[in-house]
């Protein structure tokens, strides 16, 4: 009985770590750390600076990302009204959007200098581009961020490699 009962608890065992190390919330942990990484050598954050981006690039983000989750995707028009509809549905996404982050500018100018703060948004479109090329090259799991994913991030074979200066938006 032992011999049966001890493999099968070490699979449960491995089965259960291999299920925590990829919930979503780790993924999306994992993710914004690598965002804030991205923004500290972008925008050459100094650790002061960094202390007090990151709670309010969290509140941002936050905010960004419940916005994204009400939105609904578009069913296929079958009229011009529903085509319509749908064109307005997106636009109202986007002014969501906009107004978000104009909200932030200000939050964000209490800790940026002046050409950090023009950046902030060009920094983070980048990233978002790299995201989606990656993505649309090989689907979930090729590329991404983090270490040699090829992404951003520091990483084998990036720009981002210790002792390797990469000047700001390069």
């Amino acid at each position: 009985m032992k011999r049966i009962l001890i493999p099968i608890l070490m699979m449960l065992a491995a089965a259960t770590a291999f299920a925590q190390e990829n919930k979503p919330e780790d993924l999306q942990q994992k993710f914004f750390d690598a965002k804030i990484r991205e923004f500290v050598y972008q925008l050459e954050l100094t650790d002061a600076q960094k202390a007090a981006f990151i709670p309010i690039y969290k509140r941002y983000d936050d905010e960004l990302m419940a916005a994204r989750g009400e939105r609904q995707k578009p069913q296929p028009a079958q009229t011009s009204a529903e085509a319509a509809e749908n064109l307005k549905a997106n636009l109202r996404n986007q002014q969501k959007t906009i107004d978000i982050r104009l909200k932030y500018v200000d939050e964000f100018a209490t800790v940026l200098e002046p050409m950090q703060l023009r950046r902030i948004f060009k920094v983070e479109q980048e990233m978002q581009h790299k995201l989606t090329n990656r993505q649309g090259q090989g689907g979930p799991g090729k590329g991404g961020f983090g270490p040699g994913k090829g992404g951003f991030g520091p990483g084998k074979g990036g720009p981002h490699q210790p002792g390797v200066p990469t000047p700001p938006g390069k």
